[in-house]
């Protein structure tokens, strides 16, 4: 059902921890959006979400929460919970975003499947945002245009130093034994995934507890895919390293190879198909010309210290050395950017009355790839994809 350009479309969110925070402001940055409710059953959820603005419904009750004046339901939930929320939501004729993991469990990936069945109308998407990257489009679009030839390999890692940030709003990663692989490595596994067009047919995993040994699972996933085109690829996922995020993406052919922003050819020439750029914040429509100024700066220093570096790439590229340049200096990840624009793909769905760019579907695929590396790591053995292929993604 399509909705008209200029109604405005009222915003529920369910949780007020790191991601619904987050999402409050990316919902306030797009036209026509706007944040009335929070739902979150813990006190110090509540008083955050009040804390925002005197105007928001902060409840603790979600029927009061599903009764209140929202056209969309964002659902920034802890993992487990996607589900009731999801479900409820479509039932009461409401358009549904998710942030990632969809679920956790293949029945739970069952339930939402059938819930967005029977809620004719609403949209609903899931936030898998690095589909949304800039510098991952481009390589999408230089895949499928043939020039790395033959693809025979591909890697993604997410390395993200969780040991405070597990702990910062709430609990919820400890008590529910939140796996490292389904939990955040669904990124990877998902782009991956959407990078070739194709699905895993096995998977082979391992995981050790040893940076964040306090954590209640492992901490370490390392997971190996084989795609039915015969391609091979391996998700690491690390919540303990003592570094910055690493969110690096290679990607080899026979022709020509991918290492984040750089492609190669045989002969250790590169080119830098993607660069930093100034406009890669969102901006909220009320901030502060200080805010803005600030965010300019900002972006504005990566671009100038980016093209600086570049001429020194080129220079020593022309003095004929092989394997002279085999990284980008500056990390390309634009991830507030990738946000807002998965959220606008989702309010544009709404509008158009078209599919999202990231369907329940999609996301549900991702879910039991990761389910399969889990029990993979687990039993110590390869797992084939077909034991988790649900039937209801042969109905599309």
């Amino acid at each position: 059902m399509r909705q008209p350009d200029n109604k405005i479309l009222k915003v529920g969110i369910v949780g007020a921890g790191g991601a619904g925070l987050s999402q409050y402001y990316h919902f306030n940055s797009i036209k026509g959006c706007r944040t009335t409710a929070f739902f979150d059953p813990h006190d110090a959820g509540i008083k955050r979400a009040q804390a925002l603005s005197p105007l928001i419904l902060a409840t603790k009750n979600f029927d009061d929460f599903l009764n209140a004046p929202v056209d969309i339901v964002s659902v920034c939930s802890p993992d487990k919970t996607h589900t009731e929320y999801i479900v409820k939501s479509l039932a009461a004729g409401k358009h549904v975003l998710c942030e990632k993991p969809l679920t956790d469990s293949l029945n739970d990936c069952r339930a939402i499947l059938q819930a967005e069945k029977n809620a004719s109308g609403c949209v609903m998407a899931v936030q898998h945002q690095m589909r949304f990257l800039p510098v991952h489009l481009k390589m999408k679009e230089i895949i499928q245009g043939g020039k790395l030839g033959k693809i025979f390999y591909m890697e993604g890692f997410y390395v993200h130093n969780l040991t405070q940030r597990a702990k910062l709003y709430d609990l919820w990663r400890f008590r529910d034994n939140a796996t490292p692989l389904v939990y955040s490595g669904c990124h990877f596994v998902d782009l991956l995934r959407w990078l070739l067009e194709d699905e895993v047919t096995e998977i082979f995993a391992m995981a050790n507890n040893i940076a964040f040994p306090e954590y209640p699972e492992s901490d370490l996933n390392i997971a190996f895919l084989r795609f039915r085109s015969g391609i091979l690829g391996k998700v690491i996922t690390a919540f303990g390293a003592g570094r910055p995020q690493d969110h690096s993406v290679r990607i080899y052919g026979n022709e020509q190879s991918i290492e984040n922003n750089l492609l190669f050819d045989k002969d250790g020439h590169f080119q830098v198909f993607h660069r930093p750029f100034i406009h890669n914040t969102f901006l909220p429509q009320n901030s502060s010309l200080r805010n803005k100024l600030g965010a300019w700066y900002l972006n504005a220093k990566s671009v100038l210290i980016s093209r600086a570096v570049e001429s020194l790439m080129t220079g020593w590229r022309m003095k004929d050395y092989s394997y002279s340049v085999q990284s980008y200096p500056l990390r390309v990840y634009e991830h507030s950017y990738a946000v807002n624009a998965s959220i606008t793909d989702f309010i544009d769905a709404i509008r158009r009355g078209r599919k999202p760019k990231c369907r329940a579907i999609d996301a549900a695929k991702t879910v039991v790839t990761c389910l399969a590396g889990v029990e993979s790591y687990r039993a110590g053995r390869v797992v084939p994809l077909g034991k988790y292929w649900l039937k209801e993604f042969n109905d599309t």
